[in-house]
């Protein structure tokens, strides 16, 4: 019996061996790109294997058993053995909710479960989808709530980016933190050394970085490595741009009949023909002549990355090089940056360190505006006839408004910019959950300005010198600037739980010293240098050279409490005090609180609702600060640039003296957060969406208050500048709501698919101006301001007066001549009328009003992306809704007489016309700045890339583990009612934005590029 119960074992022992096969297969993830160290277990067992560094993996197994694979980030896959295939491979997805579990809030981490704040998150494969220079630009449509706007299409130009609306009417920014130090500025890195963006937006989150926060904070980390083998990641693409629109200009024939009827109209004789015989010889467009059509752009991006168990390491050498689609301008960027992490036992370190050189090219000041107004019947430059080294002969009508433009083109204007960076973080863990961090970090900047505008003698037609066309002498300017920026901060952190509670503490004291010195020199070159020598030693009279040195030092103290209670109940609460040199020892110090709360009710036993996974609710309540004025303004200051005729000979010498008052008690600007949002995931957290509702009251905001003239500090063209004193006196708020959502899902086996969008709505207003109604002014056309700071208005709004159309009869002339209208020009018919909207019975700057702004009403962005087989398409898109664009290149146009709705203005042959008549005079009602005829509607919707990639399967037998080949459109569609060039007008400051005075032109980009992985 026992030897039969044997021989059944030993046959069933043989049967069981031979039902084992070895299953193998490679593992990657949706690029195809291998995934190391994958779990691979049979389920309900003990056996178990992991995939190599090529993705490989063998294990054995049963027909009909299951395989588990698992993945940190990746949803977990199960596989079937079955009897007749011995190969199992596949491609892990990615698990959203995994990746987005732990987030960066400001010194520290978080799970994403526990933040209580506004925070958002941008990885790294969001960033490198749209190839841009700027981190801005390649985030723009993806957060609700941070507006982002092209400052101009200059190449390597940084966009402005607002974070929950203005930050003050004194300028402001977010505040930028790299791998944990704090940046002075936009730090520029190149979007591949990014490892994710986190955007504390609500005041809770930010208030941790006290009184630079009232902008928001953007913290950076830059790529790490990995462990496992050594990993090389290649992406280069290049590709084409072009303008797609502009200002419609007369042609020649257009541009002489619009000067004969105008002619006509004042009873005149057009002189065009007296003047230039030759007029029909040419019809120019030079704003094509300025333009550089289908201008090169390129990009070259190598990653190396790799480590043991207890070290890693990544290095990313990026190249960007973009031509700018004007002449005489073009940007290239070389950044390395290398981080270093290692771990032993209880202590961490961490370090970065960063080297970059900028150079750029800027075009000619006002090369468009020169280029809209001059005349087609004039030659183009590459007829102008040179009749010495120096010298040319211009035939042109009118030869000094030509010699504006022609004398510029061969200006030398480089610039290089050149800046380190080193950051060192070193962590200990000193008894069980209690830390002590140190962060040490050193940036240093070089900027270099090489200004030369060689000789250019021009003569008029008649061969006598000109010299309001010409640069008689040729002048070189160098300018040099050095800034360094040292931050060193301790950080205790204490964590620790008691039964279901969680405590987190820490506190840090920071501080921080900035400086930077400029230097200036420069020299005027002799009648008969040449301009091949552009060296200081050669110049015949140096100027008077000119340094200066300033900076600024900032302490501050953190103390801050995290709890949760079982993951469900969250609270947060900090205090920081900082001090800054920029204020008085009286008001130097300031105080900054934050408090928020969150409740995540699915975790609350009696919340059962099968479709939604994930709800939280959170609020907060937060000061925060800003200190962005200039430095020791509390102090009288002596400064140079005033002369005096001193001695008997009365020589003119150079002269210092006290220019402007000081405030002795300028203060903090502060502002008081209000949020309140929620989470919700649905359908196995394949939907999610994030909404917000916030108030941001900006309190003690600095006002230039303008001092009489008797003060004695006016002086011309300057009287802002040094007759104006800083006063905390002006309030304005921020109201807003916020919405963001995605959703990925799959449809059958190949296709995927997400969908994301974001919604914004910020409403600003002044709500005092020292008791003012009307404040500050900027944003300036044709001799008139157009922006105001205005109260119960959003800052930086146009004020204008309200035309009401084309005087077309007599009788309406008559009944406009009721008004006073001694502030603008006399009206005659073919003018245009304005309103008295104040009824006084005159035409004057009381009667401008609100006219929109150039900050949106409300913006949104869109983005799908999808992925069948290995073919992958993404397609951005945004828009902006509510924004007002004047139109500055339209009023440059009319000023000259060359746009062509002019062709059909009105005369007495044309009496119904619409367009007013041209008069030949800048300083014509007709063609001011102060009227509202310029201003257009800037609504847009803009697709923002189109992606299209194919990846090539099974190129690792070939020794690479991917091959990407993609096509990419940057600005391919734009649908807007607008007439100008781009609607996207972010300008350089509060008063600009909307105010599109010749602004370099946004261009649409075509790239083809490839993506290697080895």
């Amino acid at each position: 019996m026992k030897m039969n119960a044997l021989l059944f074992y030993f046959l069933l022992g043989i049967s069981w061996a031979h039902a084992q096969e070895t299953i193998s297969g490679v593992v990657t993830d949706q690029q195809r790109t291998p995934l190391p160290g994958v779990s691979i277990v049979v389920e309900g067992t003990n056996k178990g294997a992991v995939t190599d560094f090529d993705g490989k993996y063998s294990i054995t197994a049963s027909a009909g058993e299951i395989l588990v694979f698992s993945y940190l980030g990746f949803k977990t896959e199960k596989r079937s053995v079955s009897a007749n295939n011995n190969t199992i491979s596949l491609s892990m997805e990615e698990d959203s909710q995994l990746l987005e579990e732990v987030v960066v809030v400001g010194y520290g981490t978080q799970k994403k479960k526990e933040v209580t704040g506004a925070v958002a998150q941008v990885a790294s494969e969001e960033l490198v989808k749209i190839p841009v220079s700027d981190i801005g630009a390649a985030i723009q449509g993806k957060v609700s709530g941070v507006n982002i706007q092209a400052v101009s299409g200059r190449p390597g130009e940084a966009a402005n980016v607002q974070i929950r609306g203005l930050v003050s009417i004194n300028g402001g920014e977010p505040l930028y933190v790299v791998d944990n130090i704090p940046q002075e500025g936009n730090p520029n890195l190149a979007p591949e050394q990014i490892e994710s963006i986190d955007i504390l937006k609500d005041g809770a989150s930010a208030s941790v970085y006290g009184v630079r926060a009232a902008g928001g904070v953007i913290l950076i980390t830059t790529k790490r490595g990995k462990k496992g083998k050594m990993k090389i990641d290649l992406n280069t693409f290049t590709g084409i741009q072009n303008i797609t629109s502009g200002t419609p200009l007369s042609n020649t024939v257009d541009f002489l009949y619009n000067r004969e009827t105008t002619a006509e109209v004042g009873g005149d004789e057009p002189q065009t023909f007296l003047l230039d015989a030759n007029a029909l010889d040419w019809d120019t467009n030079f704003v094509d002549e300025v333009q550089n059509d289908n201008a090169i752009i390129q990009n070259v991006s190598f990653n190396l990355s790799g480590g043991a168990e207890n070290l890693t390491y990544n290095f990313n050498t990026t190249y960007y090089k973009q031509e700018g689609v004007l002449i005489s301008s073009d940007f290239d960027r070389l950044t390395n940056r290398i981080t270093g992490q290692f771990t032993k036992g209880k202590f961490k370190a961490f370090a970065s360190a960063s080297l970059t050189t900028e150079n750029r090219k800027q075009e000619p000041w006002n090369l468009f505006g020169f280029a809209i107004q001059n005349v087609p019947h004039s030659a183009p430059f590459d007829q102008i006839n040179k009749t010495g080294e120096n010298t040319v002969l211009i035939s042109a009508a009118n030869e000094i408004f030509y010699g504006f433009l022609s004398r510029q083109l061969d200006n030398v204007d480089e610039r290089e910019n050149k800046s380190n960076s080193i950051s060192l973080n070193l962590e200990y863990e000193v008894l069980d959950g209690l830390s002590y961090k140190l962060n040490l970090g050193r940036n240093e900047g070089q900027y270099f300005r090489k200004f030369f505008q060689p000789q250019y003698l021009a003569l008029d037609r008649n061969g006598n010198l000109s010299p309001a066309a010409s640069t008689l002498n040729a002048e070189l300017d160098y300018n040099y600037w050095f800034s360094k920026r040292e931050t060193i901060e301790h950080i205790l952190n204490y964590k620790k739980s008691f039964g279901l509670h969680n405590f987190d503490l820490l506190g840090a004291a920071s501080y921080e010293k900035y400086r930077w010195r400029s230097l200036n020199v420069g020299t005027v070159f002799a009648d008969d240098a040449s301009n091949d020598v552009q060296v200081l030693n050669a110049g015949a009279d140096p100027k008077s050279p000119n340094e200066f040195q300033n900076g600024y030092t900032l302490a501050g103290k953190l103390a801050r409490l995290q709890y949760n209670y079982d993951g469900k109940y969250l609270l947060s609460a900090s205090f920081r005090r900082d001090g800054s040199s920029k204020f008085s020892p009286e008001t130097r110090y300031g105080n900054f609180y934050g408090f928020s709360a969150g409740w995540n009710v699915t975790d609350e036993k009696w919340f059962n609702v099968d479709a939604i996974n994930n709800l939280k609710i959170r609020g907060s309540w937060a000061q925060t600060g800003f200190n962005g004025i200039p430095d020791y303004a509390f102090i009288p200051s002596i400064e140079a640039g005033v002369n005096y005729p001193f001695g008997t000979d009365e020589n003119l010498v150079n002269g210092q003296i006290q220019r402007r008052y000081a405030n002795p008690n300028v203060a903090w600007e502060t502002t008081i957060s209000r949020n309140i949002g929620f989470e919700l995931g649905l359908f196995n957290n394949k939907l999610n969406i994030t909404a917000d509702v916030y108030q941001n009251d900006k309190e003690d905001m600095l006002i230039n208050e303008q001092t009489a003239p008797s003060a004695g500090l006016w002086q011309p063209r300057a009287q802002s500048t040094y007759g104006s004193v800083a006063l905390n006196a002006g309030n304005m708020v921020n109201k807003g709501v916020e919405f963001a959502a995605n959703y990925k899902g799959k449809i059958g086996d190949k296709l995927n698919f997400g969908i994301s969008g974001t919604w914004t709505l910020n409403d600003n207003k002044i709500t005092n101006l020292n008791g003012k109604t009307l404040g500050q002014s900027g944003g300036t056309i044709n001799r008139d301001n157009t922006t105001f700071l205005a109260l119960n208005n959003p800052a930086g709004s146009f004020f204008l007066l309200q035309n009401d159309g084309v005087i077309k009869t007599e009788e309406e002339l008559t009944e406009y001549q009721q008004l006073d209208l001694s502030a603008i020009s006399s009206p005659q018919l073919g003018d245009l009328r304005f309103k008295d909207i104040n009824g006084d019975g005159a035409i004057n700057d009381k009667d401008r009003i609100f006219s929109g702004s150039g900050i949106p009403q409300w913006e949104a962005g869109l983005n799908l992306n999808l992925d069948y087989n290995n073919w992958d398409l993404s397609v951005q898109s945004y828009m902006a809704y509510g924004t007002e664009v004047y139109n500055g290149n339209k009023n440059l146009a009319y000023i000259g007489g060359r746009h062509q709705d002019q062709v059909f203005q009105w005369t007495p042959q044309n009496p119904d016309s619409d367009i007013p008549t041209f008069r030949q005079n800048e300083g014509h009602s007709n063609v001011r700045g102060f009227s509202d005829w310029f201003l257009e509607d800037g609504t847009y919707l803009r697709i923002r890339s189109m992606s299209l990639g194919y990846t090539i399967p099974n190129t690792q037998d070939y020794g690479v583990d991917r091959i990407r080949l993609y096509l990419n459109s940057v600005n391919p569609f734009t649908f807007t009612n607008y007439t100008g060039y781009d609607p996207e007008v972010g300008g350089d400051s509060l008063f600009n934005r909307g105010v599109d005075n010749g602004n370099y032109p946004i261009a649409r980009q075509f790239m083809l590029g490839v993506q290697l992985s080895f």
